[in-house]
């Protein structure tokens, strides 16, 4: 095994204030000096910049400031480094929906919502949009009247494969964690849900093909827009 030594060469320093209110903090750089002895001493320092900072965080979390290239259409919101939050739209679509075992229905094809998803380490919440354009921030949200789901809009994730980051990279994979995944039981009441009916009500007329179209009258708002939900997630900071 090869042993590269390693060699200090940078101090970083940090200047707090204890003033009322919080003073703010300062960072400064000094470059170490290694006097005649080998002994290692502060040099004079300068104040960090932004691109020092983003030259510490490249070298020390590259996936930090890294580039995304591609930037998927559907994206909405997302925080810095891999553990998001990742906030992502997806239309109404047809597609396989499926239920699992003790489940009151049989799986098949049903026209799903337009949905809002926020995806953060080993978690999920889902919420219903209407309409097929990119939400904005005055998009008010509804509840997402399906099984495993919480009153509080979080997925019982159970088996489910989830991407192990929360980057814009991943919204294919948190999407198909849900949309795959097997509806096994209700986690809350239907009228956490919906207006009218039960959720079982609801996938068998979609199941059944009667309806081409998700009814989204029979839906309950969350009582909050896309703007407000980004605060929760602190992506968005009114001006």
């Amino acid at each position: 095994m090869n042993i590269h030594p390693l060699r200090l060469t940078t101090a970083l320093l940090l200047y707090s204030g204890d003033a009322p209110g919080g003073a703010p903090h300062y960072w400064q750089v000094h470059p170490i000096g290694i006097d005649k002895h080998g002994v290692p001493h502060l040099e004079a320092g300068q104040g960090m910049t932004q691109d020092c900072i983003e030259a510490l965080c490249k070298k020390v979390l590259p996936s930090l400031v890294s580039n995304t290239g591609w930037i998927d259409k559907n994206l909405l919101a997302y925080g810095s480094g891999t553990s998001g939050p990742l906030v992502f739209f997806r239309p109404s679509m047809r597609r396989p929906i499926y239920f699992g075992r003790g489940a009151p229905l049989k799986s098949g094809v049903a026209p799903w919502p337009a949905m809002v998803m926020v995806a953060s380490p080993g978690e999920l919440s889902v919420y219903v949009v209407r309409g097929d354009q990119r939400p904005d921030l005055k998009t008010p949200l509804y509840c997402a009247p399906f099984y495993n789901v919480y009153y509080n809009h979080k997925v019982c994730i159970g088996q489910s494969k989830i991407p192990p980051n929360c980057t814009p990279s991943s919204i294919d994979g948190w999407s198909e964690a849900f949309y795959k995944s097997a509806f096994t039981h209700p986690n809350a009441n239907n009228e956490d849900f919906l207006r009218q009916g039960t959720l079982e009500q609801l996938w068998g007329e979609l199941l059944s093909g009667r309806r081409k179209r998700f009814p989204y009258a029979w839906l309950k708002p969350a009582n909050k827009t896309l703007q407000q939900l980004l605060a929760e997630e602190d992506l968005y900071e009114p001006k």
